[in-house]
C-alpha cells in the first residue's frame, strides 16, 4: 500500500456496519466493514496508543487517581487541537483502482506493532486474505478516533467512546478525513 492520503467512514444502514475507505497517494483504494464490536475494540486500540504516547519514558510513575481529572482534561484538550488540525472539510477523492476488489473486506483483527521511526503502525485484516497497516502519528490516531465518533454516533451503536471524561464535542461534522 502506498502513503495514506484521505480516509473516510460512512455509516451503513442497511448492513448495519461502519464502511472504511481509505486512498493513496497512488490513487489506490481500500475497502473494509467495521462490525459494532470490531469499532469497539478499534478504539479501545487506539486510546492505547495515545495512551503510550502520551506516557513519556518508561519508568514513570503512576499518575495519582487525584490527578486523573487533570488528564482526562488535558487528553480533551490535546484531542480537540489535533482534530482542528485535520481536514474534514475536503470530498473524499473515489478511486476506480480497488487492489483489494470492489466489495468491502469485513475486519477482523486489528493489532499494533513497531513501525519506522519508531512510530506505531496499526494492522487491520480480516479473517483471510490481505488488510492493511498503517503507520500512525498523533494526527492521525486523533483523526481516527473523530471518524469514528461521529459514525459510531451516527450508527445509533451507544459505544462507550471516551479517553476519560470524553472528547465528543456536540457538533455533526462530516465523516472524512484528507
Amino acid at each position: 500500500m502506498g502513503q495514506m492520503h484521505q480516509i473516510q467512514m460512512s455509516y451503513v444502514s442497511t448492513e448495519d456496519r461502519i464502511l472504511f475507505r481509505l486512498n493513496t497517494k497512488s490513487r489506490q483504494e481500500f475497502r473494509f466493514w467495521l462490525t459494532r464490536r470490531y469499532t469497539g475494540i478499534l478504539w479501545n486500540t487506539l486510546a492505547r496508543i495515545l495512551d503510550e504516547a502520551g506516557k513519556g519514558a518508561k519508568g514513570t510513575p503512576p499518575v495519582p487517581v487525584q490527578d486523573e481529572l487533570v488528564k482526562s482534561a488535558e487528553k480533551e484538550i490535546e484531542h480537540k487541537k489535533a482534530v482542528a488540525e485535520g481536514d474534514f472539510d475536503t470530498a473524499y477523492e473515489e478511486s476506480s483502482y480497488l487492489p483489494l476488489g470492489e466489495q468491502p473486506t469485513l475486519l477482523f483483527s486489528v493489532g499494533v506493532k513497531p513501525g519506522p521511526n519508531s512510530q506505531a503502525m496499526l494492522c487491520m485484516h480480516p479473517e483471510e486474505g490481505e488488510g492493511i497497516e498503517l503507520v500512525l502519528n498523533e494526527q492521525i490516531v486523533h483523526s481516527l478516533c473523530k471518524l469514528i465518533v461521529d459514525t459510531a454516533g451516527k450508527a445509533e451503536w451507544n459505544l462507550s467512546l471516551t479517553f476519560g471524561s470524553g472528547l465528543t464535542d456536540g457538533k455533526e461534522p462530516p465523516t472524512g478525513l484528507n
